[in-house]
């Protein structure tokens, strides 16, 4: 087949981590592969010698420039799949699908809800789609709801991990942190959605409460006012020396592997990958509502939901967490579930259904 895959994040994420994976699985299953991100995609570089890369930039919805270059190309290329992974390209593409009549799916990795004009507007749009995949029963059901979709056009198909083969790295020695120190990390870009001054509140509890503590804050910074205020906060609290800005980085399974606890501070997610490969390599993760889905009950044992945002209950299940450790084994089953080659192969299947 001829897939073209459409992504528009701005900063690397579990979006984009998705397509990535995407595009080299196609390829290894021998489909010629085609990528559309922005000029300043990670992507570029990481699939640079992999697949054909079409930079563009729509400047809104019903770009008429972006719809003629996408139009041209699917043309050319003799494009048969088109898997739209970011809002921006919805319409554009899904236009130019229905005028060539090729096959149009949209992947959804988050469950945001839309409400009045736009709900209708964006059911006019999915009931135009050969078929969306969703990352969660729960996005699955979301958009059967808000957009009539019928079920048989919604397939869930979950994120793909590739776990490490090699040993994980001690990032503790690069930071110099104690053995006797408690290391959170959240994992996600810093946008006020994903919650980071809540973690910074939790880490507060545990400092007052004489614990010997850090928390690494892994991610780009989305939203500059928002990191503005997260730092305001930990110079308010006395933190500085406890909380580390990472940035992105390469190697998040190391990170991963050297904390004690992960939290999800999110006010809304569809299904973390960090919180998959946390839950997999066995670390326990404290978390808001937002990943108390289906998908996740497997792991009872490795996580906490607390439904209330607040610090002090938090503080309290991480310490319960980190004192009730248990011998617990690696689960082929679960991973399995989770594994990179099962996503590639659900997404070609449904393609061709």
């Amino acid at each position: 087949m001829n897939i073209a895959l459409f992504d528009a994040a701005k900063y690397w994420s579990g979006g984009a981590y998705r397509v990535y994976l995407c595009c080299k699985g196609f390829k290894e299953k021998k489909n010629n592969v085609f990528l559309f991100c922005l000029p300043t995609s990670r992507l570029n570089i990481l699939l640079k010698n992999e697949v054909k890369i079409f930079n563009l930039h729509p400047v809104f919805d019903l770009d008429f420039f972006a719809f003629i270059k996408v139009l041209y190309i699917l043309i050319k290329y003799k494009i048969e799949v088109l898997d739209i992974h970011s809002p921006k390209f919805y319409w554009i593409a899904t236009l130019a699908a229905k005028i060539l009549r090729k096959k149009v799916f949209i992947t959804r990795n988050v469950e945001y809800r839309k409400k009045g004009l736009k709900k209708i507007i964006n059911r006019f749009l999915y009931n135009n789609l050969t078929g969306v995949i969703a990352v969660s029963n729960k996005i699955k059901n979301a958009l059967i709801e808000d957009f009539k979709i019928k079920e048989s056009k919604v397939e869930v198909i979950h994120d793909g991990v590739i776990l490490q083969k090699t040993k994980p790295n001690d990032i503790r020695i690069k930071y110099n942190i104690k053995e006797d120190e408690i290391v959170l990390s959240i994992i996600a870009r810093i946008e006020k959605n994903k919650g980071q001054d809540l973690a910074i509140e939790i880490l507060n509890e545990l400092v007052k409460e004489k614990y010997k503590s850090k928390l690494f804050i892994i991610g780009k910074k989305e939203d500059k006012k928002f990191y503005d205020i997260l730092v305001s906060k930990i110079e308010n609290l006395n933190l500085i020396n406890n909380v580390i800005f990472t940035e992105f980085v390469e190697n998040v399974s190391d990170y991963i592997n050297s904390s004690d606890v992960i939290l999800c501070c999110s006010y809304y997610e569809g299904l973390p990958r960090s919180i998959i490969e946390s839950l997999i390599s066995l670390k326990p993760v404290v978390s808001t509502a937002a990943v108390d889905i289906e998908e996740l009950k497997d792991f009872k044992d490795l996580i906490i939901i607390i439904n209330k945002r607040e610090p002090k209950k938090f503080a309290e299940a991480i310490i319960s967490a980190i004192n009730n450790k248990k011998q617990k084994t690696y689960n082929e089953k679960l991973f399995e579930k989770f594994s990179y080659i099962n996503m590639v192969n659900k997404y070609l299947e449904f393609y061709i259904r």
